[in-house]
């Protein structure tokens, strides 16, 4: 018998060992205490974890009341301002770190050596470097924001060299892993809403009783998304070579990880079929979070089918 295929991954990700929740300017933001330790992780040992507890933050964005009022960004900004939403991303960074969304978000990285360049965000959005700094450093009362970091204090922090390939180290010193560097919750829980929606689509998309012109609009839903260009290169690990990849952002890994998921034939992390509650399988063929849910979803189609026998 052909042994299964398994691919081993690892990657690098910082934490510190305690975070805070800040006000400014009317936003909530998460940032490291004064005090903490850093440490960093692989997570890819703890990849189910990671995916499963940031569609927990989606589901719960998607499911609250106010999410349904309106436009989107105004309804994740006012999730961020409550408590039981502040509670578990915090949480969320808590056990796994920051999103490093400010290495995630840009598609150009020139404003790192010349101030005057706008941070390009796709969509044919920016905005000015100046400002952008500020969003995730206003912490820093140190930093010169009347210019931006030099090139050469950029490599000598990140560990990268000019064509962003990782140098050495494991980026302990990184500008996205300092304790003035902050992100908004509302950003999570962005995030978090973005993963959890594309989840949902290609559960959707797998559903026996979904229609094919139904499934064809899933299906480009789908497509539309694609990851964020990373490094690959592979190292020997306890007598094991492994793909060790230099990620950008934490953002970026969980991306990966859903991809992961989605595409090895054994599904490990699912939304359950009946309640939509993200849930780690013990049974790849399991379909819902408990017992319960099966049972509940077992009346729900016989009297469906009553119901249509009767009409």
């Amino acid at each position: 018998m052909i042994k299964e295929e398994k691919i081993e991954f690892t990657a690098k990700w910082c934490k510190y060992s305690k975070y805070n929740i800040e006000k400014k300017d009317d936003k909530f933001y998460i940032v490291a205490d004064k005090n903490a330790i850093p440490s960093t992780y692989d997570p890819f040992e703890i990849r189910n974890q990671i995916l499963k507890d940031l569609l927990v933050i989606g589901k719960e964005s998607v499911g609250n009341n106010i999410f349904k009022l309106g436009d989107k960004k105004i309804t994740i900004e006012a999730q961020s301002k409550m408590e039981e939403f502040q509670k578990i991303v915090l949480e969320f960074v808590s056990n796994y770190g920051l999103l490093g969304n400010f290495r995630y978000l840009p598609e150009n990285y020139d404003f790192m050596d010349n101030g005057d360049i706008p941070v390009n965000l796709g969509y044919n959005t920016s905005i000015s470097a100046l400002e952008f700094e500020k969003k995730y450093f206003w912490k820093d009362s140190k930093i010169d924001w009347s210019k931006t970091m030099k090139s050469n204090d950029y490599h000598r922090n990140t560990g990268l060299d000019d064509y962003f390939k990782q140098t050495e180290g494991d980026r302990l010193d990184d500008i996205i892993f300092s304790k003035n560097y902050t992100e908004t919750i509302s950003e999570i829980i962005d995030f978090a809403t973005t993963i959890y929606n594309i989840k949902l689509l290609i559960c959707a998309y797998l559903y026996d009783d979904v229609s094919d012109d139904i499934k064809e609009i899933y299906k480009n839903s789908i497509t539309s998304h694609s990851l964020k260009k990373c490094n690959i290169s592979y190292g020997i690990e306890n007598k094991q070579i492994k793909f060790k990849w230099n990620f950008m952002s934490l953002s970026e890994i969980i991306e990966t990880i859903l991809l992961l998921n989605e595409t090895s034939g054994r599904t490990e992390v699912k939304l359950c079929k009946h309640c939509g509650k993200p849930f780690i399988a013990k049974n790849i063929k399991a379909e819902y979070d408990t017992i319960q849910c099966r049972n509940r979803e077992n009346i729900n189609k016989s009297r469906q089918k009553k119901n249509n026998f009767i009409e």
